[in-house]
């Protein structure tokens, strides 16, 4: 009988820990059920702040104009559209103005491309950017004004500046009073010693170099040569400086020994197949020749000379002549003389003689 009651109490104490452990263990799975379930809310609610957020963003983005990338791009587009337009209507209207002011093509045409330099020839247009590696001469638009002698005059604020007057002469302009020239305040003259026919290539002296050479001089004009080439190769460059250097020879030329190259007008002139290189090796002959006698050497051109043919960059080692009428100098490089104009008067010569200002002292 106390064996059975013992054996009772021991299965029901067991049934009462197993129930123990079961109601422990529900607990347990309840517990974790709710903390999930909890977990759940607080993500459903975070994910509920972040949608918010973003859809309060878009919505602030769109009231302040942003686009999706395909609305940008086509705004860029007509944005694009709109300036080529403006743009081509705004350069018809500067070429419209110009030509109806009574500006010529080219300068309209140059006016459009500043930064470089545009040469009309044979009915082309050749464009040359403008180079950095070339000392510039700086002066701008309203640094040089024409004075009431006819003659350009330097007006700009650097006072180191010095214009001398000048003309250069030939032939052309027959006898000349030196005297009244030199009264009438001329500085310096350029006096043409020869040239070499454009189509046979035959050498001429001038008819008046001596006479030139000789009442400039006595009238106390400091004087320089010059002589228009025609020459193809190095050697026919040879013969013409040592035909200019023996006629010097007797005289004190102070200001440099100059070749004039040009493009001759002549459809038949024996130059007009040359090409740069061509042109640059005569240009060196006579100058480095010019040098080697104790002369400064020069180079007379054209903007077609220092673009169409030679380039500037070839010949930067030598003096420079440049010729250009009108200003603003359409030329960015540094130059030493610069013949501005074809039609100048002068007292003691008849006629149109060219007037030139030098800026370097020699």
């Amino acid at each position: 009988m106390n064996n059975t009651s013992q054996d009772t109490r021991e299965r029901i104490g067991v049934r009462n820990s197993h129930n123990i452990i079961s109601i422990i263990f529900l607990s347990l799975v309840a517990l974790l059920a709710l903390s999930f379930s909890v977990m759940l809310l607080i993500k459903n609610a975070s994910l509920k702040r972040e949608e918010e957020a973003v859809r309060s963003e878009l919505e602030a983005l769109n009231e302040e104009g942003y686009y999706t990338l395909t609305e940008a791009d086509k705004l860029i587009e007509n944005a694009k559209e709109e300036t080529r337009v403006e743009t081509t209507n705004s350069i018809k209207e500067i070429i419209q103005e110009k030509l109806e002011a009574g500006e010529g093509t080219t300068s309209t045409i140059r006016s459009l491309f500043p930064d470089q330099m545009v040469v009309a020839s044979s009915g082309r247009y050749y464009f040359f950017p403008i180079l950095d590696s070339i000392a510039h001469h700086g002066f701008t638009e309203e640094d040089f004004e024409v004075g009431e002698d006819g003659f350009l005059e330097y007006v700009g604020e650097d006072g180191s500046v010095n214009v001398k007057k000048g003309v250069d002469v030939s032939r052309f302009q027959g006898k000349i009073d030196w005297d009244k020239v030199a009264d009438a305040g001329i500085d310096f003259a350029f006096i043409r010693v020869g040239l070499r026919g454009t189509t046979e290539g035959k050498i001429l002296v001038d008819d008046c170099f001596e006479d030139n050479i000789k009442g400039a001089t006595a009238s106390g004009i400091d004087v320089g040569v010059y002589f228009y080439s025609q020459a193809v190769n190095e050697e026919e460059a040879l013969d013409e400086v040592q035909l200019v250097l023996d006629m010097i020879e007797p005289y004190e030329v102070k200001y440099p020994v100059v070749i004039d190259v040009e493009s001759a007008d002549s459809e038949s002139a024996r130059t007009n197949e040359l090409t740069s290189d061509q042109y640059e090796a005569v240009v060196h002959t006579f100058c480095d020749t010019v040098r080697s006698a104790g002369y400064k050497p020069m180079i007379y051109g054209n903007v077609k000379s220092y673009t169409l043919l030679m380039d500037a960059q070839d010949v930067d080692d030598y003096d420079i002549w440049i010729a250009y009428y009108g200003t603003p100098l359409y030329y960015p490089y540094h130059f030493d003389v610069w013949q501005f104009t074809s039609s100048g008067k002068v007292a003691g010569i008849d006629g149109n003689v060219d007037l030139d200002i030098c800026i370097t002292d020699y």
